[in-house]
């Protein structure tokens, strides 16, 4: 039953990075440094579920790690433009809620990385 879990996380993240390609080369130089976290978490997807498939736990848990590391350069990444925005436009009122993704990120950063198992 894992193995057909597996599979079909492959199959998924196959299509996402065929989509994420033609996206990448098909947009504008900014477009594209958008596409690139979301092109580096496919790609972690794929090698994590194709070491679990071979039983390459170690390999599996690298994958896992980029693709956590990716994910919150991008969403850390995304709240730092918006507050640069926020500030830029002087429109200080997104701030606050800026603020609260900020926490929320701390806390989910915190529980991926430094988890008590």
């Amino acid at each position: 039953m894992k193995n057909i879990i597996n599979i079909r996380n492959i199959v998924v993240a196959i299509i996402t990075i065929i989509i994420l390609i033609w996206a990448f080369f098909n947009n504008e130089p900014f477009i594209r440094i958008a596409i690139i976290p979301f092109l580096v978490c496919a790609s972690a997807s794929l090698g994590r579920n194709i070491c679990l498939m071979l039983n390459k736990q170690k390999i599996a848990d690298i994958f896992s790690i980029i693709y956590r590391i990716s994910f919150f350069a991008f969403f850390f990444g995304f709240l730092a433009y918006m507050t640069y925005y926020s500030i830029i436009t002087k429109n200080y009122s997104f701030i606050p809620f800026i603020l609260i993704f900020v926490l929320f990120g701390l806390q989910f950063f915190k529980g991926a990385f430094f988890n008590k198992e």
